[in-house]
């Protein structure tokens, strides 16, 4: 793999499309004339923060190299220097095409370049944005296997985003829906129903779940002491985690006002939350922090190259949330045996069938309640619930399973064996 980066400093005055093809071909790296191999791109707005970019990770390392050659197409993949690693380390080729915004002239022409230059066969986008940038450029560069992914329930609004280009940007999806895509892959059942709701074409859409390594993910009871050494927990604390991205739709408000009815029960209750940095919460959020009864007992934790680390960390692994699809933090707790409470919204009681604890949303009394609940379990329930959650994984959500399916997919689009 090479990563594509490009030095502005000398191109910035070319015409856009002459520096269009300068990037490809200084930085492209084309097949062989004798690789025969089938090439599937993967065109994303970044390759880490959110469950999507999670999943295409996992698909770009799981998918057999002696079968299809992998690229992947990063409006921005600066900030995510760990999975460019591991995307490197699993012989995929990366562009970055080095833009903040899908729809920029030099985004849009870098892109183009980029397709005719690799000629893939098949073109997957991932997110709502991406699949109407990426389905018509593909198109464009004269590409007919175009897939698409679902991966939220909702199609969600960027700040400043009007009412009415929203109803726009939904119009225009679901009009695309019908001639761009041949196929579209949702991780979530629920988010079928949802997107043929507002116009996608039911027969072309199919339910793939999120899959992980659940050999990476493992109860692991050191991994589990040593991050809470490394957070400052104090031993034998119980500790309730969240992993995620502080957005509106995590709905961190019900969390917190959850966790001071905790915590005015079980005084020596800690939190933490990983995926971003106190300042970034809402002001609300910030609030309800700061009336926390135990305020100090809250931890927070940036991304971190080693999730699989943290849940062992954790006495239950919680989800607040107003809607969700798939969320892969769920797959990953159960994987690693930690018991999980979550809000009863898009596939998460279907993921955890009994292995967990389902409230409703925006109830923090019952949200306070499930985590005493799963506080409380006595040593041989949490062997019991570790035990039948990896089990679960192993069977339905590991990234073997979802990768055969989505070669299955693939090899139907391109007409050959499976």
């Amino acid at each position: 793999m090479r990563t594509i980066t490009l030095d502005t400093t000398n191109t910035l005055q070319l015409p856009i499309r002459q520096t269009a093809r300068a990037f490809v071909a200084t930085h492209a790296m084309p097949a062989q004339a004798s690789d025969q191999r089938p090439v599937v791109l993967h065109f994303a707005y970044s390759i880490g923060g959110g469950g999507a970019e999670a999943m295409l990770m996992n698909l770009a390392e799981s998918l057999d190299p002696a079968r299809f050659r992998t690229v992947v197409v990063a409006v921005n993949a600066r900030p995510w220097k760990h999975q460019l690693r591991r995307l490197h380390e699993a012989g995929v080729n990366v562009h970055d095409l080095e833009s903040t915004a899908y729809l920029h002239p030099r985004t849009l022409a870098r892109l183009h370049a980029v397709l005719r230059a690799e000629r893939p066969d098949v073109v997957q986008t991932w997110t709502h944005h991406a699949d109407l940038v990426g389905g018509w450029a593909a198109r464009a560069a004269g590409v007919s296997n175009v897939v698409w992914s679902i991966h939220c329930r909702e199609i969600h609004r960027n700040p400043g985003d009007s009412d009415f280009k929203m109803a726009l940007f939904r119009r225009m999806l679901a009009v695309t829906a019908r001639c761009i895509p041949k196929r579209i892959i949702s991780c979530s059942a629920t988010a079928i129903e949802d997107h043929e709701a507002i116009g996608y074409p039911r027969a072309k859409m199919r339910w793939i779940p999120n899959g992980i390594n659940a050999e990476r993910f493992l109860p692991d009871t050191d991994a589990g002491l040593d991050t809470r050494a490394e957070l400052g927990l104090p031993a034998g604390v119980p500790v309730i985690g969240y992993v995620g991205r502080f957005h509106e739709m995590k709905d961190l408000a019900t969390f917190l006002r959850a966790a001071a009815l905790l915590q005015n029960r079980v005084p020596k209750a800690h939190f933490v939350f990983c995926g971003g940095v106190e300042i970034e919460l809402g002001e609300v959020e910030r609030e309800l922090l700061a009336q926390l009864p135990h305020r100090q007992q809250v931890r927070f934790d940036s991304f971190r190259a080693d999730p699989w680390k943290l849940y062992p960390a954790l006495d239950v692994f919680s989800l607040s949330s107003r809607t969700e699809a798939c969320p892969m933090t769920i797959i990953e707790a159960m994987s690693c045996g930690v018991p999980c409470v979550t809000t009863d919204v898009g596939d998460c009681a279907r993921l955890l069938e009994g292995v967990g604890q389902v409230v409703p949303m925006r109830d923090p009394a019952a949200l306070a309640g499930a985590w005493e609940k799963a506080l409380q379990l006595g040593a041989a329930a949490r062997e019991d619930i570790a035990r039948m959650s990896r089990q679960r994984v192993n069977e339905h959500f590991t990234i073997a399973h979802a990768a055969r399916q989505y070669a299955e997919t693939y090899a139907e689009l391109l007409e050959v064996k499976a």
